[in-house]
């Protein structure tokens, strides 16, 4: 009897094994609606401080900070590279500290603690040259920690402009920190529709046209400027990118056109001013003749109030016949004027290129229009 008992017990003292049901799973636009998972952001393996160029010979003093802050743009495309620039190098020191760092490129000692102060370890550095027309541009990486030169280029130019010599501290702060070169330039192609048209560019000839090469330039703007004898100068500006070719179209206009077109302004401006000069000679005399009769009215008006309007009402119409007749005369004289300049210019026009005239021609107001052979 007591064993059926404890049989009947055992199952209830048992404790009881609940299966907990799994959730269900979200409907597919609440999986959609997740945000997306963020990625650890990637720091710097390394620090690098850049400190400004040793100058010497004739470079200028202010390209030491400029062709630093170019190197430094140029290291800046490492991905797993801190660039300290002068500024940022300023800012953490200060003024006073960051002078007395200065000029120590040389001093093993003192980049050691300029590394240490900056928590940096690497530093770039570099050095200009310039003597009589060339220019030898240098950059250097340092791993300070190790004591040792980690990369060292040297780039010569000649004849070099400072925006090149920008560029190139830029390309070889680039090369000195990745190991791949740096292409900052770009293609202009000039064409011209005329031949033996001289092309210059910035400043610097490229001979005339038709050009057999094209323009490799650095990116940014350019002034190119076309000149041939008898045509109108050309000039324009271009913006060059770095791997694109820029077409550039000339077209030149001859001198002698520019004479056709200021003789037809002056015929046009000429009978302009003519028919200005008749109209106005034509209201001088309707309102003349309209003055004439109202004073006559006027003389034989035997009222008053009627007497003096015809008086106030011929006063007008003088006036105006008078002020009409001041336009129709200077209209006149700046069509004489206009008229004889434009047939002065035809005639000198016709006559040989040699022959130069300058005939000056009267125009109302006082000033005097100098009408010359060519232009």
């Amino acid at each position: 009897m007591k064993r059926l008992v404890l049989a009947l017990l055992l199952p209830l003292s048992a404790p009881a094994q609940v299966k907990l049901a799994e959730p269900p799973l979200p409907p597919p636009a609440a999986q959609a609606a997740r945000p997306p998972a963020v990625k650890p952001t990637i720091r710097a393996t390394h620090r690098m401080a850049v400190l400004d160029f040793t100058l010497a010979g004739s470079a200028h003093a202010d390209l030491a900070r400029v062709l630093a802050d170019a190197a430094a743009a140029g290291a800046a495309a490492a991905p797993d590279l801190q660039v300290l620039s002068q500024g940022d190098i300023a800012a953490m020191l200060g003024l006073e500290r960051t002078r007395q760092m200065l000029g120590c490129t040389e001093d093993q000692g003192c980049m050691m603690e300029l590394a240490g102060a900056l928590d940096s370890d690497r530093l770039l550095s570099g050095s200009l040259t310039i003597l009589e027309r060339t220019s030898l541009l240098t950059v250097k990486v340092l791993d300070v920690k190790r004591s040792r030169t980690l990369a060292r280029l040297t780039a010569t130019l000649l004849d070099a402009t400072e925006r090149e010599l920008v560029d190139a501290a830029r390309r070889l702060g680039h090369e000195a920190v990745t190991g791949e070169k740096l292409d900052t330039t770009g293609v202009v192609r000039v064409a011209v529709d005329r031949s033996g048209a001289t092309v210059t560019f910035d400043g610097r000839s490229l001979g005339t046209t038709p050009l057999k090469e094209a323009q490799r330039a650095l990116e940014g703007p350019h002034t190119i400027t076309v000149q041939k004898d008898g045509f109108v100068r050309w000039s324009t500006t271009v913006m060059v990118q770095a791997g694109q070719t820029v077409p550039v179209t000339a077209d030149l206009v001859p001198v002698r056109l520019l004479g056709e077109a200021a003789r037809s302004r002056l015929w046009t401006w000429g009978w302009v001013s003519a028919g200005v000069a008749l109209a106005a000679g034509g209201s001088g005399i309707y309102f003349g003749t309209q003055a004439s009769r109202s004073y006559d009215a006027y003389k034989a008006e035997t009222v008053r109030s009627r007497a003096v309007d015809l008086h106030d009402q011929a006063q007008q119409q003088s006036t105006i016949a008078n002020v009409s007749w001041a336009v129709a005369g200077a209209g006149a004289l700046a069509a004489g004027g206009l008229l004889v300049g434009a047939m002065l210019q035809d005639a000198a026009a016709a006559a040989p290129p040699s022959s130069t005239t300058a005939v000056p021609v009267l125009v109302p107001g006082g000033a005097m229009l100098a009408v010359g052979g060519q232009f």
